[in-house]
């Protein structure tokens, strides 16, 4: 898998967390002005939401 940060992403792309191939899969959304974060949330759980700072890296380029 390959590093990214969260800012380069484009939204609606996956990523995950970690670098396992068991590890949930994460959906980038908006960019909250006020929070200074970016939205994301669990593929499989839309209401599993967290706020990311921009320079998070995570792990994109993989098959699920």
């Amino acid at each position: 898998m390959q590093r990214q940060t969260i800012r380069s992403l484009r939204k609606g792309e996956f990523f995950r967390l970690t670098d396992s191939d068991t590890a949930p899969v994460w959906v980038r959304g908006e960019y909250s002005r006020e929070a200074r974060k970016y939205s994301t949330h669990k593929f499989y759980d839309i209401n599993h939401e967290q706020q990311l700072p921009g320079d998070r890296l995570v792990y994109v380029g993989f098959t699920f």
